[in-house]
């Protein structure tokens, strides 16, 4: 094989590999944009999770999806009896060569994922050269994601340096898809708000159910419609919460495409760190998020995608808990101050309103959401 060059790309077909959650591949899709401006002759497919083979109607960049039914992170893998997990790496292994890529690209990576892109011989495999399945890439990234300060979307951007190309951000296209009228995320034509109260994962803290009730309740007393959103085992959750707002929505079983256009059309999103805020972030929807402090789930490492003409790098729009205390990662219960994300105060969010603009008024009853002149 000869040395690597720049040159190899101008009509590769390349595998980027991301199969893991909703926002982390959000936050790798300027890496695909920028890979697609950069050489747009290139055919561009993705390895993803089988729970958003859904968006690829909705990213133009992207050719195609190959699926991990979740037989490769060690997440899922209880999914599946070993051996069952073995005849699905490998039928999963036969597309893969089937479709014989020039390059794979592993943003992030596990050990199966790169035994699997290894043995599917694909000429370059660009990945971490800091994990000891390293010797698996022959193109070695060795910038450090853990004792990086950078956001997840930038360390992804540095895959880009190591191809030899430019490493700069480029905004990524999504379409999201028309409201059918009449469906079950139709707006009906006026301003609405998107709140994503309930996290059941344990990566992240989040900001108590009961304050986006009370949140809830400025939005509509402003003349605001109101939409829950949650997956489908969120719904009696949402419902013993939320159900006594009868003006509101509950939303749990939308597809990810209606989610995308909900959230695409909303005046705002608000929600704790997970994927549907990075989809706000993806669409350019206005957004508030709430984040713990400790360095792993930090806005400044999982902040979402930069939003044109919005409030900027103060990003003053997504809250963290703030304690005298230098968290790497959250210690729970054991932590003095468990739940930090609770003590994240309803001024904060008005200021993270008015960062985009917005007032909400309304105590009274006759108030609006009205632009400030940010």
């Amino acid at each position: 094989m000869s040395a690597w060059s720049p040159s190899h790309l101008s009509e590769a077909k390349i595998l980027v590999v991301r199969n893991d959650g909703l926002g982390d591949f959000v936050l790798t899709l300027p890496l695909v944009a920028a890979l697609k401006q950069q050489l747009p002759g290139a055919r561009i497919y993705a390895l993803v999770n089988q729970h958003l083979q859904g968006l690829l109607p909705l990213l133009p960049d992207l050719e195609g999806m190959i699926v991990d039914e979740g037989v490769l992170l060690k997440r899922h893998r209880n999914l599946y009896a070993p051996r069952e997990r073995r005849e699905r790496r490998r039928d999963l292994l036969e597309q893969i060569k089937a479709q014989r890529f020039d390059l794979a690209l592993l943003p992030y990576s596990e050990a199966a994922s790169a035994a699997l892109i290894h043995r599917a011989r694909i000429p370059w495999r660009a990945g971490s050269g800091r994990r000891i399945y390293g010797w698996r890439f022959n193109l070695r990234n060795t910038a450090s994601r853990k004792g990086s300060q950078s956001a997840e979307y930038e360390l992804n951007l540095t895959y880009l340096a190591r191809l030899g190309l430019e490493q700069t951000f480029t905004a990524p296209r999504v379409k999201p898809p028309t409201p059918q009228a009449g469906g079950d995320f139709d707006p009906g034509g006026r301003d609405y708000v998107v709140i994503h109260p309930h996290k059941r994962s344990s990566t992240a803290l989040s900001w108590p159910i009961g304050n986006f009730v009370e949140l809830a309740r400025k939005f509509l007393r402003a003349g605001l419609d109101v939409t829950v959103v949650g997956d489908e085992p969120d719904a009696p959750v949402l419902r013993e919460h939320f159900g006594q707002l009868r003006e509101l929505r509950v939303a749990t079983g939308l597809s990810l495409p209606e989610l995308v256009g909900l959230i695409a059309r909303a005046r705002l999103f608000v929600g704790n760190s997970s994927g549907p805020l990075h989809v706000a972030g993806l669409t350019g929807t206005p957004h508030i998020g709430f984040y713990p402090q400790n360095r792993v789930s930090s806005p400044a490492r999982w902040r979402t995608l930069p939003v044109p003409d919005g409030p900027g790098a103060s990003h003053r729009y997504l809250l963290e808990s703030s304690f005298p205390k230098n968290c790497v990662t959250c210690e729970m219960e054991k932590c003095t101050y468990f739940n930090c994300v609770a003590s994240i105060s309803m001024e904060r969010v008005d200021g993270a309103l008015r960062a985009w603009g917005l007032d909400l008024n309304g105590e009274s009853g006759k108030g609006d959401l009205q632009a400030t002149g940010s």
